[in-house]
């Protein structure tokens, strides 16, 4: 089973994820060790302090800067965790900021919200007039999901998918988190995982695999594969690759 890291901060050097060229490689090379070889760099979009052009242009500076130095034998999709705001809609073109070549969209909002009207029609605005489809990064963050998994369906059923990170899934994770994100997985309710590793001080890359031991010791490998087969579909799609 491919195993696959659909959030992180590792591009190194432009935003608060990887200082350097050689921490982002031992990220890298943490995560192949456990088997990952198929990780997002979906570095901080925030749409309120920066055009989307200047984003791109910067982001694509950087990870040119880093193509050299990928390891061999891993996958590498460039991405964007895109922070909503109204000023983001200002764009008539949103694909430079999607995963790779894909129509889906890293999307996060503020960890306070209550996905009110005005949420909800950023969200069908980029869906429908947009015609994206929205990853919902960390929704361990956000309290208003998590305690209410009807809306997590509501979400869901609008075709938008949960991300939950890694560090859910692991001893050092207080132990009521823990149970309620693995009701949320067993429930279907998590369609992806990510680390959203920054550093190894920042959401540590290295808990990747015991979260995936601990989600497939409550759950069962087949609610991991299908994860893993999802994070794949929009993996692929992000390559290029048609089904």
């Amino acid at each position: 089973m491919q195993l696959y890291d659909m959030h992180s901060h590792i591009l190194p050097g432009f935003d608060d994820g990887a200082k350097t060229i050689d921490i982002a490689l031992s990220m890298l090379n943490c995560l192949k060790k456990q088997g990952v070889a198929n990780v997002c760099l979906t570095p901080h979009f925030y749409t309120n302090e920066m055009s989307a052009e200047d984003f791109i242009s910067s982001r694509a500076e950087s990870f040119e800067k880093f193509r050299p130095y990928l390891p061999d034998n891993m996958n590498i999709v460039l991405g964007t965790e895109v922070y909503v705001t109204r000023y983001l809609f200002s764009n008539d073109d949103l694909s430079g900021l999607t995963y790779g070549k894909s129509n889906y969209i890293l999307t996060e909002f503020a960890y306070n919200s209550s996905f009110s009207k005005k949420t909800m029609e950023y969200i069908n605005n980029l869906i429908d007039i947009h015609g994206l489809i929205p990853v919902l990064p960390h929704i361990e963050r956000y309290h208003t999901l998590i305690n209410d998994p009807a809306l997590i369906r509501e979400l869901k059923n609008m075709g938008v998918i949960m991300q939950t990170n890694v560090s859910n899934y692991v001893k050092k994770a207080p132990i009521f988190k823990r149970h309620k994100m693995i009701k949320l997985v067993g429930a279907g309710l998590v369609d992806i995982l990510g680390t959203d590793a920054h550093s190894f001080e920042h959401n540590n890359p290295e808990l990747y695999l015991q979260a995936i031991k601990y989600i497939t010791e409550k759950c069962g490998q087949r609610r991991v594969k299908i994860m893993m087969n999802k994070s794949e579909k929009i993996f692929n799609a992000a390559m290029g690759k048609t089904e």
